[in-house]
């Protein structure tokens, strides 16, 4: 009994993200050389959760030198199967068989806490997207993975002759995305700040009292940071801040700060869980990417107003860029940091804050907003109008190109205003040479009557 092939061919482009509601079509084909006994074959459609890690047998001494513990567990999200053949006999044959699967919306497995532990949802939830990492733990590694497998067994071995196909999945965004990541203020109270003593000018000080305004007091300054909590690549991440003088709301002084500096860091966690429900060994995988880093920037804010900090930040849409998801034993995180410095007068303190962000699965094109460049204003080109046919398509005319080639004449006497030859960096234009050039467009040469004396 010989079977020389077992393959899985999936319809369409092998790199495809699917997404839930995505239909799984394909082919299952077996190659029998000899007859066969086959008890089953089966067709396998399945999402797999796998973490593991390991640990040092001894606490104490060398721990990188002492034997580990491994510990590996393996979590089925869904599992859809097919039987294509039961127990039967195949002749020398090829095989071809169809199926058809679709993504589910929601996991099916259901775990109890009291077995599993807290960390595990007790409910159905959403999908993760496939999801691959490698942690700094020897040995430890986790993997989302969607694939299609063929399960083949003959009768009287135990051997189960396996072929797989693996699938990407992505989330579908949610319906009631913004086309624009919306921000919203966090006034932070635990940084307010107050200077410890003020060196006022003369002239401030007459300033200020004909503007009927004490300017005895320092100012008490309440920082608001703007920012979004959820954000999809290729959105615009807004950030902005307004500093608020609680002695002088309407800032009748017109005071202001210097910002001296500005740093964004976007720091992603993942953790990973496996072993028994007794110990559930954990690995956190930390990873910090400065996007900002401004130094020496003498950008003043006005009290009471708030200034944007950014103009066209955007994350990159590559494999870091997976979407916030917590499924049964993985989870995925993010954290957007920010540290403003600030001068007022001679005197420097700094705002910092730390804010849960929430990456959301990346938006179709067409909902993208356009990038800074494009959506500036710029100077439309006029209309173009078509020129009569047997002009703008007639040969050349070349005696009258010959004409010009001999008359003597200036360097911009061939050159239009804002013609292509123009060059836009020294000033100076070209002379025009191109053939198809049409004769009325060009200037005509200039004859001058010289007296000749015999």
């Amino acid at each position: 009994m010989t079977v020389s092939a077992l393959r899985v061919i999936v319809d369409g482009d092998s790199n495809k993200e699917y997404r839930r509601g995505d239909k799984v079509t394909g082919r299952v084909i077996l190659v029998v050389e000899e007859q066969a006994e086959v008890d089953s074959l089966k067709v396998v459609f399945a999402g797999s959760c796998v973490t593991k890690t390991t640990r040092p047998l001894h606490v104490y001494g060398n721990t990188d030198a002492s034997p580990r513990c491994n510990y590996e567990e393996m979590i089925r999200i869904f599992v859809h199967e097919k039987e294509l053949v039961p127990h039967s006999t195949l002749g020398p044959k090829k095989y071809s068989w169809m199926f058809e699967f679709v993504f589910p919306e929601l996991t099916e497995q259901r775990y109890k806490r009291l077995v599993r532990g807290a960390n595990y949802p007790r409910e159905p939830h959403a999908l993760p997207p496939s999801f691959q990492l490698k942690t700094s733990v020897p040995g430890g590694a986790a993997q989302i993975s969607y694939f299609v497998q063929a399960r083949l067994i003959l009768s009287g071995s135990k051997e189960t002759k396996r072929c797989k196909h693996t699938l990407r999945y992505h989330p579908i965004p949610p319906v009631d995305i913004l086309r624009d990541a919306k921000a919203i203020p966090t006034i932070l109270y635990g940084q307010i700040w107050k200077p410890t003593k003020e060196k006022k000018a003369s002239w401030k000080a007459i300033r200020q009292m004909l503007s009927g305004v004490s300017m005895s007091s320092s100012p008490r300054i309440v920082p608001t940071l703007h920012h979004p909590t959820q954000i999809a690549p290729g959105q615009h991440i807004p950030l902005s801040l307004s500093l608020f003088n609680s002695r002088d709301p309407l800032n009748h002084a017109q005071r202001e700060c210097i910002m001296d500096s500005f740093t964004v860091t976007i720091s992603t966690y993942s953790t990973t869980i496996c072993g028994h429900s007794m110990t559930h060994p954990e690995d956190v995988v930390s990873k910090h990417v400065t996007c900002i880093a401004k130094t020496n920037m003498n950008k003043p804010i006005p009290f009471n107003q708030t200034r944007n900090l950014t103009s066209d930040f955007r994350l990159i849409d590559d494999m870091e860029c997976v979407p916030t998801f917590k499924t049964y034993t993985i989870t995925r995180r993010y954290a957007l940091g920010v540290i403003i410095g600030i001068k007022f007068n001679d005197q420097h303190f700094t705002i910092r804050s730390n804010i849960s962000l929430e990456i959301l699965p990346r938006m179709p094109c067409e909902l993208l907003p356009a990038p800074l460049e494009e959506r500036e204003n710029v100077d439309q080109l006029p209309r173009y109008t078509p020129r009569e046919p047997e002009r703008e398509f007639a040969p050349p005319d070349y005696d009258s190109t010959c004409a010009l080639s001999r008359t003597p004449s200036s360097s911009k006497s061939l050159s239009l205003p804002g013609s292509r030859s123009s060059d836009l960096f020294s000033g100076a234009s070209r002379q025009s040479t191109a053939a198809s050039t049409p004769v009325s467009e060009m200037e005509q040469p200039r004859y001058e009557r010289v007296m000749v004396q015999t």
